[in-house]
């Protein structure tokens, strides 16, 4: 138990992510056991993330300046690690519980109007198939997903153009699981495509899963909560080569070709302000400490 607590907290410190979701703790001034459950969770890790886009200027000093705040917070990641209300965070995909979310842009299949480089390119690009399909696990009566576009955060804008369905998934369904950097590393080594495009944040020349061979041996890649708290912008090498999740958003689980997934019965929609908009605001400046650092810092070395 103990080695537990100290991997989640320190994959928490390693991570972005984590500590922004910490930053909203301490910015709400909240008790753990009030911010570990679902509908919280979510929410803060929306927060967490919009302070996060590495498409905003600035965003290697916003890295810089989460990452510095971990010996304020480690106390606090420890809290939450050894809290026994964050046990669910590292569940493997329950195939009863997954929303299915989808829309027109997913559905149209963009990979039959692409050459095949042009897929393939893409594909180690975005971190993920063409075309895609992905569910996220409903706790209560929402999906980390769901809070997500909800909110209209991220890639997931105009909330009213996605679909929700009660997911139908053959339990037969083999999927892949990734808690932490360790786990992506692993996924990107074992089927390997190399990233070319220069424009990505993972930077070219890393690795990314080459689908069409994880799919001989995958039907689904599955991030739990606690992966998407630990894993995304923290680089992990090994002699194998250097990969960095960048691309995803939200626990969920993205699905290869295949019959074991079907879309179920029609959900109704999401309030946006299901989890409060006091919860999901975006972290200010002076919470993520940017104004204690100077304007013109190098990239950002990010830790493995």
């Amino acid at each position: 138990m103990e080695s537990r607590t100290n991997d989640v907290a320190e994959g928490l410190l390693r991570c972005p992510v984590g500590c922004a979701f910490l930053l909203t703790i301490v910015r709400d001034k909240v008790p753990v056991t009030v911010a570990a459950t679902p509908q919280q969770a979510f929410g803060r890790a929306v927060a967490a993330l919009r302070a996060l886009n590495p498409w905003m200027n600035g965003f290697d000093r916003v890295v810089s300046a989460v990452l510095s705040k971990d010996s304020n917070l480690a106390l606090l990641a420890r809290e939450v690690a050894a809290h026994p209300g964050i046990r669910w965070w590292t569940d493997p995909i329950d195939h009863s519980r997954q929303v299915l979310i989808s829309n027109d842009e997913m559905e149209c299949a963009p990979s039959r109007r692409l050459p095949p480089e042009s897929v393939a390119h893409w594909e180690a690009y975005a971190q993920r198939p063409l075309p895609w399909r992905i569910t996220s696990t409903i706790r209560g009566k929402l999906s980390c997903l769901d809070t997500v576009i909800a909110t209209g955060s991220g890639d997931w804008m105009e909330p009213a153009s996605y679909r929700r369905y009660a997911a139908v998934i053959d339990e037969t369904a083999r999927v892949f699981e990734i808690s932490g950097p360790a786990d992506w590393h692993e996924l990107c080594i074992s089927f390997p495509s190399v990233n070319q495009d220069r424009n990505s944040p993972a930077g070219a020349g890393s690795l990314s899963p080459d689908w069409k061979r994880v799919a001989e041996e995958w039907d689904g890649v599955h991030l739990t909560f606690a992966g998407l708290l630990t894993t995304p912008f923290v680089r992990h090498n090994s002699a194998a080569g250097s990969t960095m999740l960048w691309s995803w958003d939200t626990e969920g689980t993205l699905w290869l070709p295949g019959e074991f997934l079907r879309a179920g019965a029609p959900l109704g929609a999401v309030d946006r302000d299901a989890c409060g908009p006091e919860v999901t605001a975006p972290l200010r400046d002076d919470k993520l400490g940017i104004s204690e650092w100077p304007p013109d810092e190098g990239r950002i070395i990010y830790r493995a």
